[in-house]
């Protein structure tokens, strides 16, 4: 097997990116900072596969928002990534055989190279005490470490410093993050080589455990708390909202909104035939926002109602919002806690999602009446012509259950906190 070279070694916080550098998506959880209480616990160090501008979903998108917020309120954020440079990176661990984002378009064989790396990479534990030696954190915050194996949960040697584990998805139970199969269908069973790859990284992580664990949703609580060293850690917060104004539709049609990956498991392709097949109105258009490998598929499908409009930067995501009455959500996989609902939700716009991971309990209790069974064309396409018949706003209800960034915070601090302490105590 290759010799595995730190890459750079430690370098200084940069706002340089690679050149080749193109997000998939982007995930507006952007708001000015302002600083509120002091903090603390001042120095982050946060792991992380990718970081921007090279996104994937929207756990990166969330820790650099994090980040911003953190230094706005006197804290010091470093990052340690998985060949990714960037604004806060101070470390990387070469990405060999390739980065995270190349992975969707590698062969069977390269593919099982990564998962057997994703196992335990011997580079990530050297760059990761370089790293936490250099920077000095407090604490050492990991989000999705895919790439960067079971070494880098399982940071040894941390006397004093606290760690805090962001579950974004399911790679700790699935060696595709995603409880999904090859095909992109998902799994009703975890298969063997996945039960056996989690078993052997759980194993190793169970020795040098986080002290805190915080899940984005507590549908990925659920799934989650059957691992034994993370089931008395655990805590559930969710993503934050930003609020958001917006000028209302002015058409005189119903117009419903996609926006996410044009994938499989995302659902997009049974939307499609569900809004073809729902005799709505003939002013009743789609707007579908994003990129992938069903893009050519759904673009033989455009037409006069039914847009392509491709990936959405920032602006052109806020114009989408603009333009729509609904979101649908039309997820066939257990999305953990896709941010486009509170993106949603920030612009109380309704949403139709389906009955499926995170979904119901981010939505609006005035959408709750809109779920449907994941992948179920007939009934969401009673949905959708159930909301074209009598179009709906967000009520009063639209703040329940919502953290602005001031609220997610203070739970955030306090796991910060928390983990500082369980660490004064191995001292």
């Amino acid at each position: 097997m290759p010799r595995m070279i730190i890459e750079g070694s430690i370098r200084g916080c940069s706002n340089d990116a690679p050149d080749d550098a193109t997000p998939s998506c982007y995930v507006d959880l952007c708001v000015t900072p302002r600083p509120t209480d002091p903090m603390t616990v001042r120095r982050i160090l946060m792991i992380s596969s990718l970081w921007p501008p090279v996104v994937l979903g929207g756990a990166e998108s969330y820790a650099s928002a994090l980040a911003e917020q953190l230094r706005a309120r006197g804290g010091e954020v470093g990052v340690l990534t998985f060949g990714v440079g960037g604004a806060d990176v101070v470390s990387t661990v070469s990405p060999w055989p390739y980065r995270l984002e190349a992975y969707a378009s590698k062969g069977a064989a390269s593919r099982s190279a990564f998962h057997l790396l994703d196992v335990y990479r011997p580079a990530a534990p050297r760059a990761i005490h370089e790293a936490i030696d250099a920077f000095r954190p407090d604490v050492v915050h990991t989000h999705a470490v895919s790439g960067l194996s079971s070494a880098a949960l399982a940071i040894r040697d941390r006397t004093g410093i606290g760690h805090v584990h962001t579950i974004h998805d399911y790679w700790l139970l699935c060696q595709r993050s995603s409880l999904l199969k090859r095909n992109g269908g998902a799994c009703d069973t975890r298969c063997l080589s996945c039960r056996a790859i989690s078993t052997i990284r759980n194993k190793i992580i169970d020795r040098h455990p986080p002290d805190v664990v915080l899940a984005v949703s507590e549908a990925v609580a659920v799934e989650h708390r059957s691992i034994a060293w993370i089931r008395d850690r655990l805590r559930v917060v969710h993503n934050p909202v930003v609020r958001t104004s917006r000028n209302s539709p002015t058409g005189n049609g119903v117009v419903f909104g996609y926006l996410g990956r044009l994938t499989r498991d995302k659902g997009v392709a049974t939307l499609v035939a569900a809004f073809e097949a729902a005799d709505l109105p003939q002013s009743a258009r789609l707007l579908i926002g994003g990129g992938g490998p069903l893009s050519e598929t759904l673009a033989a499908r455009a037409s006069n109602r039914i847009e392509l409009l491709g990936w959405l930067d920032n602006t052109a995501r806020g114009h989408f919002y603009e333009r729509i009455d609904a979101l649908v959500v039309p997820s066939e996989w257990k999305d953990p806690a896709p941010l486009v609902v509170n993106e949603a939700r920030a612009r109380n716009i309704p949403v139709i999602g389906a009955s499926i991971g995170g979904i119901p309990e981010l939505i609006a209790p005035s959408s709750r009446p809109f779920l449907f069974r994941p992948g179920d064309r007939k009934e969401l396409s009673e949905r959708l012509r159930s909301f074209a018949n009598a179009p709906v706003g967000t009520s009063a209800d639209a703040d329940d259950g919502l953290l602005d960034w001031d609220e997610h915070l203070k739970l955030v601090m306090d796991a910060y906190e928390t983990a500082c302490g369980i660490a004064q105590k191995r001292t």
